[in-house]
């Protein structure tokens, strides 16, 4: 009698997680990083690369299929572009993306990180414990409000 109550309460568990659609987190070492910059020249149209000193494109993906890209300069701690396929979002991929890009521009000594976007935008009002802030503009070298963060 225990066990099936057991089962029973689990098969609820099970239900209610997937009324949420609660997935599981997702491992950055489990997809194959592809990375375009000044030294591994890019397919063309990725003209940002090879034309402004410090533009990075780093690309992710599950077996052939690419799940999520961005695209960003460690000369200014620009983001110009982050996009992860909807199938992917919400499982803690963006922020392991995230966090290694914030390794590498510490190390390139930037002072910020920063992202032209919305008000209230869901993954960067979010993202890191709420450590970045919404600015307009978020950077002197931009007229566009987005979100940043100092490094140091």
């Amino acid at each position: 009698m225990q066990f099936i109550l057991y089962l029973h309460l689990m098969f609820s568990i099970y239900k209610m997680l997937s009324f949420w659609n609660v997935r599981e987190p997702l491992l950055i070492n489990d997809f194959k990083e592809v990375r375009y910059d000044s030294m591994n020249t890019p397919p063309l149209g990725l003209e940002f690369v090879r034309n402004k000193p410090g533009g990075v494109l780093l690309e992710y993906y599950d077996k052939d299929n690419r799940i999520a890209y961005i695209r960003y300069y460690i000369t200014t701690g620009q983001i110009g572009l982050f996009f992860i396929d909807k199938e992917y979002q919400n499982r803690g991929l963006g922020k392991q993306i995230l966090s290694n890009i914030i390794k590498e521009l510490k190390m390139n000594n930037c002072k910020g990180v920063w992202a032209v976007t919305t008000t209230n935008h869901p993954f960067w009002s979010n993202v890191y414990n709420k450590s970045f802030t919404y600015k307009d503009p978020v950077h002197s070298s931009v007229t566009g409000d987005g979100y940043f963060m100092d490094l140091y």
